[in-house]
């Protein structure tokens, strides 16, 4: 079966250099964006990034999200003997289109905001219509959803659903030898790392969680050996949410991030550190890997049990959380990287 991976991620992420690594490799590139081009080109529009993105929306809002996905696929489809490379997945409607394709993979990349915003920056220093950083933020942020109809661009929630992330931090290298570590897992020659293990492992314990907002699982580690392991939920011997008719948060509409007291459920990460309390397993030292960024509350138990490392998947929005964390010095955040499990 030919290979087939998709690309999503911000401006400035690397998506260009992926694809020139992967034709370099004997893929063929195309783009959702070309699509777009082709359109803007008919209607007679200069092909700046805010037209671009109009166009597109344009496109998704007549013909549904996976339009341009759809019109890829069908390309592909054609010619399914080949290894293709399918650039500026911006919509989850076109993810899922994609997806239809056998054995197609979506990877994600990402990275600290300062240091995509240096990077525009720095590739529009000679340009004479060079953008400001107000002006680079605001189309991160619409490119991300903000402000977005369910058409429009959405590339939070394409990295959210992705079958690989990784964060463009560093040099090409270092960015050659992440992708070469997706080629060779997908061929079977690579193991997974540690990493994407114990993550794979929070992620299965999330499948068993009763939260009605959000499935979290959470793994703690030591020298290359599970510990403990939880999941978000009613206490024991306590109805779940659902038994009783929802969720009270989503009732009184407490925002995601804010008054955590407010809530039937034991979050994954406090079900972990208690199991260990239970069973005498001192997680001095350990690591815990968890699908969601931890809460101020978990933050706080974290520190106190002597977890020395966090990697977590995808972000939450918890301003006194990444306060206090960012005030310490006994625990190192990560974002994980890797394969990722869909649930």
């Amino acid at each position: 079966m030919a290979q087939v991976i998709g690309l999503t991620g911000s401006l400035g992420s690397g998506k260009g250099e992926v694809v020139k690594m992967l034709s370099s490799r004997g893929f063929r590139a195309i783009s959702l964006s070309d699509i777009v081009r082709e359109e803007a080109t008919k209607r007679g529009l200069e092909h700046t990034r805010e037209n671009l993105q109009n166009t597109g929306n344009a496109l998704r809002e007549k013909h549904g999200p996976g339009a341009l996905g759809k019109r890829v696929r069908e390309t592909i489809e054609h010619d399914s003997s080949a290894q293709w490379i399918v650039d500026g997945i911006r919509n989850p409607g076109e993810a899922e289109e994609l997806r239809r394709i056998p054995g197609f993979k979506m990877v994600g990349l990402s990275a600290d905001r300062e240091i995509i915003i240096r990077r525009v920056m720095e590739r529009q220093r000679e340009g004479a219509n060079a953008l400001s950083r107000e002006s680079i933020i605001e189309k991160l942020e619409r490119e991300m959803g903000k402000g977005e109809p369910p058409e429009g661009q959405q590339v939070g929630k394409c990295l959210n659903n992705v079958d690989y992330i990784f964060l463009n931090e560093s040099t090409l290298e270092d960015l050659e030898r992440k992708l070469d570590h997706v080629l060779k897992l997908e061929s079977g020659a690579d193991r997974p790392t540690f990493d994407e293990i114990f993550m794979e492992i929070a992620y299965t314990w999330a499948k068993r969680a009763t939260c009605l907002r959000r499935r979290v699982g959470a793994v703690i580690a030591k020298d290359k050996q599970q510990l403990t392991a939880g999941y978000n939920g009613a206490p024991r011997g306590v109805p779940h949410c659902i038994e009783l008719g929802g969720c009270l948060r989503e009732k009184l509409k407490i925002p995601s991030g804010q008054r955590h007291e407010i809530c039937r459920g034991t979050h994954a990460e406090q079900n972990a550190i208690t199991q260990a309390a239970k069973f005498g397993i001192s997680i001095e030292g350990s690591t815990l890997y968890c699908n969601t960024f931890p809460c101020v509350i978990c933050t706080k138990m974290i520190l106190n049990a002597g977890i020395t490392t966090v990697v977590y998947d995808s972000d939450y929005d918890d301003p006194l959380s990444k306060e206090i964390l960012g005030q310490q010095n006994l625990l190192t955040l990560r974002r994980y990287e890797g394969r990722r499990m869909r649930i």
